[in-house]
């Protein structure tokens, strides 16, 4: 043994003479500097690392960078170093490489060693194990652009942490090009893509320590917390998106050093963690650094990393230029005003960083600085909308017409491209949100394709012509850019501007509109209906063209509908002049308005002519359903008119009132009533809120739906229970002793939006496997008990779901399923005495629990068979196959134990061995 021990330090030792002790780094590639198809093939990497300046035998004025595209391996020199505090040094070694041609390449680099002591590297030491990252660079293709480059990250990648306080970090990374990123957790390399095979996430060692998650959108990274003071090492992959496509794969290896401390980490206050702003605005917050609460002597320096600080021309400021360690609370106000050049459909990362200063105020080891909180805000550079608009209506045309010049005309990248103009039927007068751009989902149809610049008298200008008399056209108009490829004439996608505010016009008015169908009485049979309408513009309708007689014919449907042709005449109205006055409303009677919508259609018909003169618009009554529910009640309606309906008022009559009254508005077509009491019934109205949104009609236009009254009932189930599991083999139980082979049951009430008021009890189901038919096993039938002791009839395996029943028989859905498997023992003596004596006469287990059988041969020293079975319970009387008495010696025995498991009878992972002394006496 010693000669080993010997053996391995000589072999260890050139390893350890050649280590660097790498603590950290990531490989960032860039494109050539200009981006010219003269050199798109050119792509330039920076090793960054961070090494312990204590090794300076060690330290690399060089490093071997395989480019991957199977060209030798090359030297990069370094070209910068620095410490960044706690003797530690950050490395750069750059160079430059022409590749062969568009492609990804696998870029990499290998080190000796990462430093000692690395705990999440579990079973091997640290030191002897290499570091290594890699870089997946694509060199794009002339479809792509000839510009491309990395993810950077603007965090140094080392921090501390106490245990049992969170650990926050964020890399701060950014893509020059516009790119979208996203984040995941890997393995750390000990070679070009070869994982450390005895690597586990830093919450995994020792068993999980909490929750380590990284946001894969923002690239947040959050420990909740560490258990184990000590080193470790963490890895995960920033990966770049081009219009869906994977470019590039970045993996930092980062180090985080956790100490035995009772700190928290210091407060960090931003107001928002996502925002929108248009180009041209000032974006202003203040960030608030504290002190932990629990320690009000720590001091407090707060800085601000990211893609907005960078920019040559429009750089974000961070004021005051202050980053020392300050009195709490210390405040920094983040200002940036965002031009059109910095228009993009994917957000700018801001990483704000609140440090205390506990490990040097309190002498902690020598580590300078403190706990760290990270906090990142993300802020999206919108285009402003076109402003100005204005319509001018024509005989059969409808000129469109908005602000010249536009705020980001002639922006050179993203490109502006000219405009593009939508339209619908109807009014949609959403409020528009800073966040979202373009008119995706919101009805409307682009008239332009391509996009319309066209000017007339210092105007931009846009004519329709694709329209018909009596419609409601809206309208709304949006800017266009083309998202160029970073100092190039490459487009990778387009993007729109916010919306306009909405214009609404129409043709002349020569056909009547509806404005009302409004439910008055709600009945079986004698239900009625107010139905409203407005005349046509008697110079819209030109009557000496069009003469009389004038019929005004109402006709009407069943259901909510616009079919013409399953509408029946109501009423007709007869006018030999258009002058005459004529009725513009009727109370249509006699409907089954409890049980059926109602459409409708007003039409003009001139000169005794068959058709009506233009198409008719048609409209129904608002439909109201519902359900009820526990303590509440659940709202829908729909409507099918020839105007927008922008709100609505909810009606409510409740128990022991005779008049509704409004209880909320909303905009939306559903409703939740809750607060109610179950038995009790409640009645209710809808008042729908519409416009036409043209000037000179009338507006607003109120219509109620029928009525309808709904009684709470007791539907919800609770919330499934938050099941947990105590087994024998947890407990240390004594296996061989049948009283102690029971499984405990333990739950929580389940929490959530259902029903937990009136939890009454809960059904305990069990199955042999995860995949099998779950059992009723036991009901509980009180709510405040919360444990069970399981005793199984054949060991102690299967597996467990437990649900929550309420006092009106609802059952909630299963928990979570939970599975015991045995935890067998076979443990066998190394002696026994047969005898005669009666006492330890045979060679028998000391002690077995959860064993099916066993494959088990005894050997005497000359290697012959002396003994073998399958019984797990052995009973070796220390003879042989053909029962002559064996002498006292040792003998050798091997064998293998089949276990019974959750999936089943099994071997277990070694097979069993060692020597028996049998021990006659003589």
């Amino acid at each position: 043994m010693r000669n080993f021990i010997l053996l391995f330090s000589l072999l260890f030792l050139p390893l350890l003479l050649q280590a660097t002790h790498n603590r950290a780094g990531e490989i960032i590639v860039r494109s050539a500097a200009d981006c010219s198809f003269a050199n798109q093939n050119t792509a330039c990497a920076t090793i960054i690392t961070y090494t312990e300046i204590a090794q300076a035998e060690v330290d690399r004025d060089s490093l071997k960078l395989s480019w991957g595209d199977g060209a030798p391996p090359e030297y990069i020199t370094r070209t910068n170093k620095f410490s960044i505090g706690n003797g530690i040094q950050r490395n750069e070694y750059r160079m430059c490489h022409v590749y062969p041609g568009a492609g990804s390449y696998f870029i990499s680099f290998q080190d000796q060693n990462r430093v000692a002591n690395v705990l999440n590297i579990i079973n091997s030491p640290s030191v002897g194990i290499s570091f290594s990252v890699y870089t997946v660079y694509t060199v794009t293709s002339p479809l792509q652009g000839p510009c491309n480059n990395s993810p950077e990250l603007t965090q140094i990648p080392i921090e501390n942490a106490c245990v049992g306080s969170v650990w926050t970090h964020n890399p701060g990374a950014f893509d020059v090009d516009g790119d979208s990123l996203a984040y995941e957790f890997t393995s750390a390399q000990s070679g070009p893509n070869v994982p450390i095979p005895d690597y586990v996430l830093p919450n995994e060692y020792r068993g999980p320590t909490g929750s380590l998650i990284i946001n894969e959108r923002t690239g947040q990274i959050t420990w909740n917390a560490p258990a184990v003071s000590g080193e470790y090492n963490l890895a995960f992959l920033i990966k770049s998106f081009r219009n869906g496509q994977p470019l590039d794969t970045v993996v930092r290896d980062m180090q985080i050093f956790v100490s035995e401390c009772n700190n928290d980490p210091p407060t960090l206050d931003i107001p928002f963690e996502e925002i929108c702003v248009v180009a041209g605005d000032i974006l202003e917050f203040d960030v608030i650094a504290g002190a932990p609460v629990t320690d009000v002597e720590q001091l407090v320096r707060l800085e601000a990393s990211g893609r907005p600080f960078d920019l040559l021309d429009n750089p974000a400021a961070f004021q005051p230029n202050d980053a020392t360690y300050n009195e709490d609370p210390f405040v920094r106000t983040f200002r940036w005003r965002p031009d059109c050049s910095q228009i993009s459909d994917q957000p700018y990362i801001v990483v704000f960083r609140a440090e205390d200063d506990f490990f040097q105020r309190f002498s902690v080891g020598d580590q300078l600085g403190g706990l760290a909180t990270l906090k990142a805000v993300s802020i999206k550079v919108v285009a402003p909308p076109p402003l100005g608009l204005t319509t001018l209506v024509e005989d059969e045309s409808i000129t469109l017409s908005w602000d010249k010049p536009y705020f980001c005309e002639g922006q050179p990248d993203p490109e502006f491209e000219g405009f593009n103009v939508y339209r619908r039927i109807g009014s949609n007068p959403f409020v528009v949100d800073t966040c979202v751009t373009g008119l995706a989902g919101e009805g409307y149809t682009r008239l332009t394709d391509p996009v319309t610049m066209e000017m007339v008298d210092g105007r931009y200008v846009f004519l329709d012509q694709d329209i018909q008399p009596g419609r409601t056209y809206c309208y709304r108009v949006v800017a266009q850019f083309g998202k160029v490829i970073a100092n190039t004439n490459f487009f990778s996608g387009r993007l729109e501007s916010l919306a306009s505010e909405e214009i609404c016009v129409q043709l002349a008015r020569n056909i009547p509109l509806l404005t009302k169908v409004d439910v008055i009485t709600t009945d079986p049979g004698s239900g009625e209906i107010d139905v409203c309408w407005i005349l046509p513009d008697a110079n819209a309708l030109d009557t000496l063209v069009n003469g009389g007689p004038y019929r005004y014919v109402l006709s009407r449907a069943e259901g909510q509908t616009n079919d013409l042709s399953a509408f029946s005449e109501v009423i007709t109205f007869t006018r030999e002049f258009f002058a005459q006055e004529v009725d513009t409303c009727f109370t249509d009677t006699g409907l089954n308005t409890d049980g059926v919508a109602y459409s409708y259609l007003i039409e003009l018909f001139v000169e005794d002519r068959d058709t009506p003169f233009g198409e008719g618009q048609p409209g129904s009554s608002v439909r109201l359903g519902g359900a009820p529910t526990d303590d509440a009640n659940d709202l829908n309606w729909t409507a099918l008119v020839p105007w927008t309906n922008v709100s609505y008022f909810v009606l409510r009559r409740a128990p022991g009132e005779t008049d509704f009254t409004v209880i909320d508005s909303t905009d939306q077509q559903n409703y939740r009533d809750d607060g109610l009491q179950n038995g009790e019934e409640y009645c209710y109205l809808i008042e729908a809120v519409g416009t036409y949104n043209v000037d000179g009609l009338p507006s607003p236009l109120l219509n109620t739906s029928q009525e309808i009254c709904l009684t709470p009932i007791d539907n919800v189930p609770p919330c499934p229970p938050v099941l947990s599991i105590i087994s024998p083999c947890e407990r240390g139980a004594d296996c061989t002793d049948q009283g102690s082979l029971f499984n405990t049951l333990t739950w929580m009430p389940g929490s959530g939006s259902c029903g937990t008021d009136d939890v009454a009890g809960y059904r305990i189901y069990f199955s042999k496997t995860p995949d099998g038919s779950f059992v009723e096993i036991a009901e509980v039938q009180q709510a405040d008990l919360l444990t069970y002791d399981d005793f199984p009839t054949d060991g102690i395996t299967g597996c467990y779901r437990i649900t929550a029943f309420d006092l009106n028989g609802n059952e909630s859905a299963p928990s979570e399923v939970i599975c015991v498997t045995n935890c067998p023992i076979y443990e066998l003596p190394n002696a026994f005495t047969p005898n005669g004596d009666g006492q330890n006469e045979a060679f028998v287990p000391i002690s077995r629990c959860f064993i099916e059988r066993v494959e088990f041969q005894i050997f005497n020293r000359w290697g012959q068979l002396v003994f073998e079975t399958e019984d797990p319970a052995l009973n070796w009387d220390g003879t042989n196959p053909g029962g002559d008495v064996l002498a006292s010696g040792t003998y050798y025995y091997v064998g293998i134990v089949f276990e019974q498991r959750l999936e089943g009878v099994m071997p277990s992972a070694e097979p069993v061995s060692g020597y028996i002394e049998l021990v006659r006496g003589e």
